[in-house]
Order: C-alpha cells, then sequence, then structure tokens
C-alpha cells in the first residue's frame, strides 16, 4: 500500500493488539503479576510494540534504509540496534512519553538520536542516560488553520447557543490520565460558566453522570469532532484546559492558544515551557486553587498573547528539524 497523499510505499506488520482480551485479562489476573509485567515492560501497549517491531524485522533486513525511526518500545529498540549492526542503518528514539523509567530505558539503548520536545523532557532523559545523544523538537501547530477567526466565535457553533457562557473548553481521552472529572468539579465551582470536553474514552460514563449531577445541561456538553473541525470549537472558547497528569508536551495547548484561547494547566517544567506568559498555572487536584485559575482566566483580556506565543512554535520549523537531523544521520550511515 502507500501512505495517503504521499505515495511513500508501506508494509503492513502484525502485532497482538494492545486491546486484545487474553493479553489484557493476563495483565491483570493479579497485582503482583501486573507488577512484574510492568518491571519488564511487558504490559499490553508495549507487548503490541514488541510484536510489531519483530514482526518489520525481515523487512527492515530486506531494506536499505538509511534511518529507522522506531516506535517499538524496548524490543525495538534491540531491534533496530541489530539492524543497526547488519545493515549499518541509523536509528531514531523519539520520546512520546515522559515517564523517566521507560525513556530512561530506552534511551540507554544507545540510538543514534533520542528526540525530545521540551528542554525539560530532555533534563528527565539525561538524568537516566546521561550519554544519551538528545535533540529537542518542539511539535509545532499548523498558523493558518489553527488561527483567531475575525468574526463571533460562538456564532460557528449553533451547538453552543444552550450553554452558558463563558466557556471552558478540555480536549482529549476521557480517561483517568487526563483527569478530566477535575474539570467538572473546579468549573462546578465557578459562579457561571459551562463546560465543554471534546473526547471519548473508557471513563466517558462515568464524566457524564459526574457533569449531569454538578452542572446539569445547561452547563455541559460533551462531543467529539474531526480534527478538522477542532479551530473552530478553540476558537468559541473563553479558556482551555487539560488537567493531565503528565505530557510530553501538550499539543492541545498549543492549538487553543494559537486560535487566540488562553491556557489553565498544571504547574510542571513542561507545561510552562510550552505555554509561558499565555496562561496560568495550578495544582489541578487542590480544585480552590483549580477553579481560581480558571476564574483569573476568564476575568483578564488577553489580547493578541496567546496567538503571539504560538507562533514561537511553526510546523514548518518542526518540519525543517526533522528533516534536517534525517540528513545528518543519512550521511554518516554505513553500508555494510
Amino acid at each position: 500500500g502507500e501512505v495517503p497523499n504521499t505515495g511513500l510505499p508501506t508494509v503492513r506488520v502484525r502485532a497482538i493488539a494492545r486491546d486484545s482480551k487474553f493479553t489484557n485479562a493476563l495483565y491483570r489476573a493479579t497485582r503482583l503479576g501486573k507488577k512484574v509485567f510492568d518491571t519488564l515492560f511487558l504490559d499490553p501497549l508495549n507487548v503490541e510494540w514488541a510484536t510489531a517491531a519483530l514482526s518489520a524485522l525481515p523487512s527492515l533486513l530486506r531494506g536499505r534504509n538509511d534511518v529507522i525511526v522506531m516506535e517499538g518500545g524496548l524490543v525495538g529498540a534491540w531491534v533496530a540496534r541489530l539492524v543497526r549492526r547488519l545493515r549499518g542503518s541509523a536509528f531514531v528514539d523519539i520520546a512520546h512519553g515522559l515517564d523517566p523509567k521507560w525513556e530512561g530505558a530506552f534511551a540507554r539503548q544507545r540510538p543514534d538520536r533520542v528526540v525530545c520536545f521540551t528542554r525539560a523532557a530532555e533534563a528527565i532523559i539525561r538524568s537516566r542516560a546521561p550519554r544519551a545523544a538528545i535533540t529537542v523538537i518542539p511539535h509545532g501547530v499548523d498558523l493558518e488553520s489553527f488561527r483567531p477567526s475575525p468574526e463571533e466565535p460562538s456564532s460557528e457553533l449553533p451547538e453552543l447557543a444552550k450553554l452558558e457562557r463563558p466557556f471552558v473548553l478540555c480536549a482529549g481521552a476521557v480517561d483517568g490520565h487526563k483527569r478530566m472529572d477535575l474539570v467538572v468539579r473546579a468549573v462546578a465551582r465557578l459562579e457561571r460558566g459551562s463546560l465543554i470536553v471534546l473526547g471519548r474514552g473508557p471513563d466517558e460514563v462515568q464524566l457524564d453522570a459526574l457533569a449531569n449531577e454538578l452542572l446539569g445541561r445547561t452547563r455541559y456538553l460533551r462531543t467529539a469532532v474531526p480534527r478538522s473541525e477542532m479551530p473552530r470549537w478553540y476558537r468559541a472558547a473563553d479558556c482551555f484546559t487539560l488537567p493531565s497528569r503528565t505530557e510530553s508536551f501538550g499539543l492541545t495547548y498549543l492549538e487553543a492558544l494559537a486560535c487566540g484561547t488562553p491556557c489553565v494547566a498544571p504547574d510542571d517544567a513542561v507545561r510552562c515551557e510550552v505555554i509561558g506568559e499565555a496562561g496560568v498555572f495550578c495544582n489541578p487536584e487542590n480544585l480552590g486553587e483549580f477553579s481560581a485559575a480558571l476564574t483569573s482566566v476568564l476575568a483578564k483580556d488577553w489580547a493578541d498573547i496567546p496567538r503571539l506565543r504560538a507562533e514561537r512554535f511553526p510546523i514548518a520549523a518542526t518540519i525543517d528539524a526533522y528533516a534536517a537531523l534525517f540528513e545528518t544521520l543519512a550521511a554518516t550511515r554505513k553500508e555494510l
């Protein structure tokens, strides 16, 4: 097959899916067993990555790739090291997560380059893998697609007509990691205003029940929209927030900023580096502090501060940085 709109060839590989009933049943059978699987990087997600990497090995050995970007977990790193030894291909690990244990273990496999998205993430990885070759390439945002609207933004979305202003927007997977229940409880403490959640996930039923109890139908809406529709929702919001436990970057914050919407986020090094002066930081587990941060953002005239912050992260700069990295690594490849 081909990658859509590129003409680039693809090879389909097989893997044990992370939602496999057998894998998950075995993983969750006992608390001790779960701990052992986590220690050995044999949780369902890593099993999917590992089996995909092993399935890809024959194609990688047959190919003459200058650079391999390995998304196969720890086993994938071992596969990439083998291909490097046998075929001379450089390999890159992109640190999508922020777990020091996982990212440190991958970085210690000595990829030719570890890519992370912030200086804060670089410090975390370097604390576990001091000799790793690390390059920081921030995510970028499409500043043409994600931009403020000269029109009244809420008029773009008739779904919001029944909701009470101002609008607090939260977007992402509805699961325990994103902690959207904290947003419901914080918005419920506001004197006025509504919460809009864009996303689906395993905790959506519980979230809807909590929101209907604390906010009611005139102050809460949850829906899912295509990515192409996201700018309209960011523009309609008066504030964006996502109280997730960790983020390796937090692209949704950047998209909101590009649309002129200020943010409230957990006070950690990664989010401070991304959002900077275009938002307010807090401990979202302290609901009083969280609601006060929302109140502060909603009361302030942010003018063009959010947009100017987002303009520091153009998608073209991200693309150019990856292209330069791959060209550098390809030039060092040894034909074996």
